[in-house]
């Protein structure tokens, strides 16, 4: 209700700010009352079948003689001026409002304590020093008392109901109602329009650049998966393969029996580089021989491990070996007990 100076002086308020809009700090605690906030609080009082009390400095919750001031009969929410309590007030504290010994009202409600929300309004109090610095006064500051237009007590809410495309009968429900559709549709037009500015659209694209943007990425993406596929299956190859050479490779050093193979394909396809390390640590295991049994066949100038530790304990050098054993008259072999050393 705007305020306005006028000849008509009103002495006794009947609609009280009870709750103020916003973020508060105060002794008793911070809280914050929004539109969400709002919503609950005016649900829960509708809830009520007798009307709310307002004592003074609130003795109803001290247990005391706690006689009213006055009595809520309707909450109604004013936006960025909170919410206001439509009240009927005692002959007592109308006396007390008018001679101003009496100037604020202090409310008393339970908040969300996970984001200081205010959801229940419990009851009110008439007192001078109000927990909540900068509520509206129950009297004007200048003039003792809240003047009013009379032209302002056309209803000001029909304007707004006419806005909202709301029949005569709309009340402030309804008018609530239209203005939480009309907010989650504004937030849903936001979002929108991020996705498209994501998209690489601009917001006046048509439902078909839409739906064209959408199929030809959805293209890219099973491509990309296909592709993504493919390249797995072609490592898989590959790297069975590599564990292929390695063991065939560990075979050919004789590092490992050919009936070992299946388990040395498993050890290096689970670890190749600990099967790596196997390899390189392990002595050769089985003569170099070729699958039909027959000595590999060697070098003339290469001598064999064992003949090589034999010659070693006689005495025998690699040099002369090869010049007077390898190559003696008899065959690729010096034969037994044939060779005489000088």
């Amino acid at each position: 209700m705007k305020v306005i100076v006028c000849s008509e002086i009103v002495n006794t308020v009947d609609e009280v700010q009870i709750i103020p809009y916003g973020y508060h700090k105060t002794s008793k605690g911070d809280f914050l009352c929004d539109d969400q906030s709002a919503a609950e609080v005016i649900k829960d009082f509708r809830k009520r079948q007798n009307d709310m009390v307002i004592d003074y400095e609130h003795q109803t919750l001290t247990g005391a003689e706690a006689p009213a001031a006055g009595w809520i009969k309707k909450l109604t929410y004013r936006g960025t001026e909170g919410i206001w309590a439509k009240v009927e007030w005692t002959d007592k504290a109308k006396a007390y409002i008018n001679s101003k010994e009496y100037r604020y009202l202090s409310p008393v409600f339970l908040k969300d304590t996970a984001d200081n929300r205010v959801i229940k309004l419990i009851n009110a109090a008439l007192t001078n020093q109000p927990a909540i610095d900068g509520m509206v006064p129950l009297v004007n500051k200048e003039d003792g008392a809240v003047v009013k237009n009379k032209k302002s007590e056309v209803k000001p809410m029909k304007r707004v109901y006419e806005a909202l495309g709301l029949s005569n009968g709309a009340n402030e429900d309804d008018a609530l109602k239209e203005v939480m559709a009309l907010t989650s549709a504004i937030t849903e037009a936001t979002a929108y329009k991020d996705i498209l500015k994501d998209i690489g659209l601009s917001p006046e694209a048509t439902v078909s650049e839409v739906k064209a943007t959408v199929m030809a990425m959805k293209q890219s993406h099973d491509s990309i998966e296909t592709l993504i596929k493919e390249v797995m299956t072609l490592k898989e190859i590959m790297f069975k393969q590599d564990t292929e050479t390695v063991v065939n490779s560990a075979i050919s050093q004789g590092k490992i029996m050919p009936s070992q193979k299946p388990w040395a394909l498993e050890y290096a396809a689970k670890d190749p580089e600990g099967f790596k390390l196997f390899v390189a640590k392990s002595p050769e295991v089985v003569p170099l021989k070729d699958i039909t049994g027959k000595a590999a066949k060697t070098d003339d100038t290469v001598i064999e491990k064992t003949q090589h530790s034999v010659n070693k304990q006689l005495g025998i050098s690699d040099e002369l070996w090869i010049k007077r054993g390898q190559h003696s008259p008899e065959g690729d072999s010096v034969s037994k007990n044939k060779t005489e050393v000088k």
